[in-house]
């Protein structure tokens, strides 16, 4: 067996999870999460514990061969439904055309349909991103 003969199938990454109503920042929400995103391998209790907890962070089996998840739905324990996002925590090799890991939007085989449809898949997906404020030209100061 050799690196060029492993099949890679999945790839385990930390990922954020936004959003979340305060009572569903837990260990067992993180576990539940698992339906759509992969597998969950872990869920990171020292975030958990800290006081001002703004995201559940869980460890998960990302399939290379499906686009990445941007988000969820989930129901709070009022009933209500909220939108949740994820962020990907040392995302590289990640296509903003197609969403999958493994290649980037220059090598895509959809990137003809993807420059024909609104992109999906951006920066913001990766942990840590912050938008550029733009500068308006103007310097303060002497």
């Amino acid at each position: 067996m050799t690196a060029f003969t492993v099949d890679f199938k999945v790839v385990p990454i930390w990922v954020q999870v936004w959003g979340l109503p305060f009572d569903l920042i837990n260990e067992e929400a993180g576990k539940d999460i698992n339906d759509g995103i992969g597998r969950v391998l872990e869920v990171d209790c020292k975030a958990i514990a800290e006081d001002q907890a703004c995201f559940l962070r869980i460890r998960v089996e990302l399939p290379l061969d499906k686009p990445i998840w941007r988000g969820v739905l989930v129901l709070s324990p009022e009933g209500v439904r909220v939108q949740i996002a994820f962020r990907y925590e040392r995302l590289v090799g990640m296509c903003f055309s197609c969403g999958k890991l493994g290649h980037e939007a220059k090598e895509c085989l959809n990137q003809v349909l993807a420059e024909t449809r609104e992109r999906l898949y951006e920066e913001w997906l990766k942990a840590g991103f912050r938008r550029q404020a733009k500068s308006s030209g103007r310097s303060f100061g002497a």
